[in-house]
């Protein structure tokens, strides 16, 4: 097991190799507020050569909760409504059971797949934006940037930060993603971690950031690092609006902490 600390410039610096799986952080200097991570990866900075695995890892991150929401849409009473409705108007129509169920099973099949081209089309605005230029989005202001965790040369998590366009004491924390199979192992929260301690430096009282609401494991990691539930609204699509599909906006308080 190897055991990183990030320094002010949030480089990630390998300080020792042990099997153990604590470490006494009284040896460290308090003064210097080292963050150790007990785990085999590392927190550096964006590189160029890492533009097609972040995008990558952003677009798995979003599409994998495409099933969550699928069955968060058929719980809708009002999605009930319709389905019956219609189940009801086809059997009336060709009177025959076999035919309704074909037919219901092609209108769920055909909402199945604009769903997907929602999720598809908020990926590609996503690489449109602030994706597009990674570089230019993110590592050129003094007030942004953008991290990767890296395993034997591996990338397995992104995070970035920009400051808000609104308020100079506010922080946006943006595109936390991890890979599916290296979850559980605290690359999300030190990613978060590396956010807070970079709005820190950056003489900012907030970090704010948005996250929806079929994410429930990123409810639990934010609420469990002390984030509170700011905001909640819905998100501005059509899909968004006729099934109630809401966003919430995240605040951490740094001068709390």
């Amino acid at each position: 097991m190897r055991v990183f600390w990030l320094n002010a410039n949030f480089g990630a610096c390998e300080i020792a190799s042990t099997g153990l799986d604590t470490i006494l952080q009284s040896s460290l200097p308090a003064e210097k507020k080292l963050t150790v991570i007990m785990a085999n990866f590392a927190i550096r900075r964006y590189k160029n050569r890492d533009y097609d695995i972040v995008r990558l890892l952003f677009a798995q991150g979003m599409i994998e909760h495409l099933p969550v929401t699928c069955i968060y849409i058929l719980k809708l009473l009002r999605v009930h409504f319709v389905l019956m409705v219609s189940f009801i108007s086809l059997l009336m129509a060709s009177r025959s059971y076999l035919l309704s169920f074909m037919c219901m099973t092609a209108i769920l099949a055909a909402g199945w797949q604009l769903l997907k081209a929602e999720f598809n089309h908020y990926v590609e605005q996503c690489y449109s934006e602030d994706l597009m230029d990674i570089e230019k989005s993110y590592m050129v202001n003094s007030r942004s940037c953008f991290w990767v965790a890296e395993s034997n040369g591996r990338v397995i998590g992104i995070v970035g930060a920009q400051g808000a366009e609104e308020s100079d004491d506010v922080m946006v924390l943006r595109r936390l993603s991890v890979a599916k199979d290296q979850r559980f192992k605290g690359v999300a929260k030190s990613l978060c971690t590396t956010v807070i301690d970079f709005a820190r430096q950056q003489g900012c009282k907030n970090v704010t950031l948005e996250t929806s609401m079929i994410q429930h494991g990123a409810h639990k990691l934010y609420e469990s690092m002390d984030f509170q539930k700011s905001n909640v609204r819905v998100f501005p699509t059509w899909f968004a609006r006729l099934t109630n599909f809401s966003v919430f906006t995240y605040t951490y308080n740094i001068e709390t902490h």
